[in-house]
């Protein structure tokens, strides 16, 4: 007499224990990036507008955000820095990623010399590659308005 069924009766069960562990890590690939694409649009900056503004997709290896406020101060992962903090960081950077680039997010009101003291830091860290943070200008062309 037999009370339970055999193994052979059963037929093969998928393994939960591996497609728990993928479905995991997949949510914490998601989550952490979400979070890192929100942190440079945390801050409330105005961005200056241009015609030629492109949107990049690609984030590259080592690529960094420095947000500079109205008022001059630096903000770099939701932290304020200093320009010597600054400097630390951004010299850190180019030793662990060179060719490393830097956007700069300058709100539109802040002073050209808060401006050039960013930029002077990078040169400063040998980082060359430097851009500036801008929205589309949606202006209509100058020209025959029809």
């Amino acid at each position: 007499m037999r009370f339970g069924k055999s193994s052979e009766d059963q037929g093969d069960a998928i393994p939960l224990a591996p497609l728990i562990d993928i479905v995991f890590l997949t949510l914490v690939f998601f989550m952490t990036t979400a979070v890192f694409t929100t942190l440079e649009s945390e801050i409330d900056i105005t961005l200056p507008t241009a015609e030629t503004a492109e949107e990049r997709a690609i984030r590259t290896q080592g690529e960094i955000y420095i947000n500079l406020q109205e008022d001059g101060s630096v903000v770099l992962n939701n932290r304020e820095l200093t320009l010597d903090e600054l400097q630390e960081v951004l010299y850190r950077v180019a030793e662990y990623f060179p060719g490393g680039s830097v956007i700069i997010r300058a709100d539109r009101a802040a002073l050209v010399e808060h401006w050039f003291a960013v930029v002077d830091s990078c040169r400063k860290a040998d980082i060359q590659n430097i851009s500036f943070a801008a929205l589309r200008d949606e202006a209509e062309p100058a020209g025959d308005p029809s």
